[in-house]
């Protein structure tokens, strides 16, 4: 790259990385459907092969799903994917929900003062009706994160956002996983029915609880508990759900 008088040359979109980021997003797919379970160890050469890529872009792949917690490493035993127990899960939940909670405290008086701002949000709302009729899990699980993206994007905060995208690949494997445990997709646009209506009329006040109960409470009419309780002490219950 050389520079002008005018600056630097244009930057032009490497190649590798587009292949990288393609293996990431099957990756990502595949382990959310459960085709990878969690603690499912992988074989660079044979997801090469699989993938019709070199070593290279797997490599690199693995190297970022490690940074955002989704598969771990350890020495000479290559990679595997993420326990995503309960207290991983908790985790996500936890910063998702005062995430959400703050910029969706700046999106709810936008959406008010321009219900044209609705239609990302009713968009995928539409996809997922759909999928939840044709049993499409994972059109479901798609059309969930675009919900909340869509959503969190009319805050207009960037920031905010970008923390948010670091989890959304979190945020959809979870889901998959709750979802093939208790796989009733209607609940799930139900759940997302009401908190649109929220969004339009509900009293911004109860935003916190509102999201609390969205985020976690799909199980709280679960039977299952925890062995220790002092684990979940700050927590409404053991299973949870990033519908």
């Amino acid at each position: 790259m050389q520079a002008g008088g005018q600056g630097l040359a244009p930057i032009t979109p490497i190649r590798r990385r587009l292949v990288t980021d393609e293996v990431i997003d099957r990756l990502i797919v595949a382990i959310a459907i459960g085709a990878f379970p969690p603690g499912h160890r992988f074989v660079e050469e044979s997801l090469a092969a699989e993938f019709g890529v070199s070593r290279v872009p797997i490599r690199e792949a693995m190297r970022e799903l490690w940074l955002q917690g989704i598969v771990n490493s350890s020495p000479g035993r290559g990679w595997k994917v993420a326990a995503f127990d309960d207290r991983q899960i908790r985790e996500v939940c936890s910063v998702r929900i005062a995430l959400e909670t703050l910029l969706l405290a700046g999106t709810i008086p936008r959406l008010r003062a321009d219900p044209s701002r609705f239609a990302e949000i009713d968009k995928a709302l539409d996809v997922m009706r759909k999928g939840a009729a044709d049993g499409h899990v994972e059109q479901v699980q798609r059309a969930d994160v675009e919900f909340h993206r869509a959503a969190l994007s009319v805050a207009g905060h960037s920031l905010g956002l970008g923390i948010w995208e670091g989890i959304s690949r979190q945020v959809l494997i979870i889901f998959g996983l709750e979802i093939r445990s208790h796989p009733d997709l209607d609940a799930v646009v139900v759940q997302h029915e009401q908190l649109r209506r929220f969004l339009a009329v509900g009293d911004p006040s109860d935003l916190a609880s509102v999201l609390r109960e969205h985020i976690a409470g799909w199980w709280s009419s679960s039977q299952d508990r925890p062995e220790d309780q002092n684990e979940t002490d700050n927590w409404e219950m053991n299973h949870v759900s990033i519908a």
